[in-house]
């Protein structure tokens, strides 16, 4: 049968009954939903050279529920010479992708879940990184400045973005001395679980990283608040309640600013029919800060004094 190979990879997998496709995003990795006699599984392939470097993420995952943050659990990493790959099983999470669904819910309801995702991401960036991790203020600068070059030889460009260069290097000696910690690096709107009509968990711990904890708010500049206002707003006070940041809404605005270059190389790079979308998000950010004569997005303030 065609995923009788599947079935091998693990004990776990022995009484499936289907592999039913699931989709997997950019990341070149195979994922089926198992469907099995009591359960329903999550099964991920991925290139063989990842196994040590998913074995640690997995690690650290179930530290991250351990501390209270919902998720899966990863009920088993393996490597698979046969079928040259890595391989991890999750249960699955009953419910739907946020991004999909969350514009049918009142605002109220996306407010509340959006709540409950900042409260999540404060506990995930409660994980300090190891002590041989690079320092945040090199790694990003330098990644940065990759991006810039490769954006400036692309032929595509934005509005302003001169002055999005000129606000980040006025400004870059404030990403310097920022803490190390865990950066889930993909938290938006695509990678909540929603399950009548509530928070019922964050996914996709695959991009994972060290760094400044602020960092990790560009995707809901980038994504989630075209997606819903009321959403973001909940995700920024509940993280905004446990915080005392020195400077949270200047980072906000140095990563928001880097995300401007660094989005459109992705794109062009991973999803090139979607060049222009991603063009017209990022001069909707530009709009959002006033070219970044404000830092705090005028959405955020519009929803407080609403």
């Amino acid at each position: 049968m065609k995923h009788e190979k599947l079935k091998q990879l693990s004990p776990l997998l022995k009484q499936a009954i289907s592999f039913q496709p699931m989709t997997s995003g950019f990341s070149g990795d195979r994922t089926f939903l198992v469907i099995t006699p009591s359960e329903k599984l999550v099964l991920k392939l991925s290139d063989i050279q990842k196994y040590s470097s998913l074995k640690k993420k997995a690690s650290i995952q179930q530290k991250l529920k351990n501390r209270g943050v919902i998720c899966s659990e990863v009920m088993e990493v393996g490597v698979s010479a046969e079928q040259n790959c890595t391989f991890r099983i999750f249960p699955f999470i009953e419910g739907e992708i946020a991004r999909a669904s969350i514009h049918l819910l009142t605002e109220e309801e996306q407010y509340e879940i959006g709540r409950r995702a900042g409260r999540d991401l404060s506990i995930m960036h409660t994980c300090d990184a190891p002590f041989y991790a690079a320092p945040w203020d090199k790694k990003v600068l330098a990644k940065h400045e990759r991006y810039v070059h490769a954006y400036q030889s692309s032929g595509v460009t934005f509005s302003h973005d001169q002055f999005v260069l000129d606000f980040i290097q006025s400004h870059a000696d404030a990403v310097k001395g920022r803490p190390n910690q865990f950066q889930h690096d993909d938290f938006h709107l695509g990678n909540i679980i929603i399950q009548r009509h509530q928070y019922a968990g964050a996914i996709d711990f695959d991009q994972s990283d060290w760094g400044d904890p602020i960092h990790d708010f560009y995707k809901l500049s980038l994504f989630s608040r075209e997606r819903s206002i009321p959403f973001s707003a909940g995700q920024l006070d509940a993280y905004l309640s446990t915080q005392t940041t020195h400077d949270f809404w200047l980072l906000f605005s140095i990563y928001t600013a880097m995300s401007c270059f660094s989005s459109i190389v992705w794109t062009l790079s991973y999803d090139p029919g979607h060049v222009k979308d991603m063009v017209n998000r990022v001069e909707r950010m530009l709009t959002d800060h006033k070219r970044f004569t404000q830092l705090t997005p005028v959405w955020y303030t519009d929803w407080l004094h609403s």
